[in-house]
């Protein structure tokens, strides 16, 4: 194991110029070192000593340093062991040999930065594995933080079915949300994707106005944002503005002028008087400040419910992105 890991080291490492230089001169001087030790080139084969060079240039240095590495090695092997220079006299058997070292070398060289390429890619999906890992940890923690959040709120329903249907339709629409986040592919939500594909499903796209330029939310406010958007629009459906034919519920948000907070608006409108809730249901803590949720106000008034939440750390998508323009009223 230990020597796995310590190959793979040495093919993933990026070495700098200077590094691949002297590692083209080491293995150029310890090859001829050792013919010359050996038999002065006396044995004919000049070129025998160099291929394991050869091929262990082709594994750690970039591919124009390893062809270099070669035409040196060749140039080397050839006047001091082999009788002068390649073609000091042409004839077809020098040419022969020139052709079958030519194709050697660069089977070698083509191989070993094959396999280089290979480990690298390897060792980059194992990097991004590990990355996955710790991302899908991070997230069964929120999302059990979550469960336990609005668990926590059973003892103030009014009996164990009451609970079990509000219990089931918080855990809905956390499975919703789920769904929204790609574990790996994207770190950060979006806006509007977010708002529109959390409250698609509620079936009142017509009576919904979203408006707001395009943006980046961070990871740890994506799940508690959605969360708190199906709340709201949980209660609208309830008591509020969709609970008849004539309310609407406006979406917007903007970026204040440190470019790092965003304020988002939920407000309804043209739906029947509100009053302010008499108990305080399981899903009251979705709409309280928290982590990922900065800051959370919500606001009872009899002309409709609005409700304003703050983010941190929420940025453009493109700085000259127009503003999206909330959709017409059917």
């Amino acid at each position: 194991m230990n020597r796995a890991r310590l190959v793979r080291r040495a093919l993933v490492r990026q070495r700098g110029t200077a590094e691949q230089m002297l590692l083209v001169v080491l293995l150029i001087a310890l090859p001829t070192a050792l013919r010359a030790l050996v038999d002065q080139g006396t044995s004919s084969l000049p070129f025998l000593t160099y291929w394991p060079s050869i091929l262990i240039g082709a594994l750690l240095l970039d591919t124009r340093y390893a062809v270099m590495l070669s035409c040196l090695a060749a140039v080397v092997s050839q006047r001091l062991f082999g009788g002068g220079a390649w073609f000091a006299t042409i004839d077809p058997v020098r040419i022969a040999f020139f052709v079958m070292f030519c194709f050697s070398a660069g089977l070698i060289l083509g191989t070993g930065a094959s396999l280089r390429c290979a480990v690298r890619e390897l060792d980059a999906l194992h990097l991004q594995a590990e990355g996955f890992n710790r991302e899908l940890r991070h997230r069964v923690r929120n999302m059990l933080t979550i469960v336990q959040a609005l668990a926590s709120r059973g003892p103030k329903a009014e009996n164990p079915l009451d609970f079990y249907r509000e219990f089931s339709s918080r855990l809905e629409g956390l499975a919703q949300a789920s769904d929204l986040l790609r574990i790996g592919t994207e770190t950060e939500g979006r806006l509007p994707e977010i708002a529109e594909r959390t409250l698609t499903p509620f079936g009142k796209d017509h009576r919904l106005r979203i408006a707001g330029e395009p943006c980046f939310l961070p990871d740890a406010s994506c799940i508690p944002l959605i969360m708190a958007l199906h709340e709201l629009a949980t209660n609208a459906i309830k008591h509020g503005a969709w609970s008849d034919e004539r309310g609407l519920v406006e979406l917007s948000w903007f970026l204040a002028v440190d470019g790092r907070s965003l304020y988002i608006l939920w407000k309804e409108q043209g739906g029947p008087p509100v009053s302010p809730r008499n108990r305080e249901g399981i899903g009251t803590r979705l709409l309280t400040p928290q982590p990922g949720l900065d800051a959370v106000e919500l606001n009872f008034d009899r002309r409709g419910v609005w409700c304003e939440i703050m983010i941190e750390g929420a940025r453009l998508v493109d700085e000259g992105a127009a503003p999206r323009r909330p959709p017409p009223t059917r």
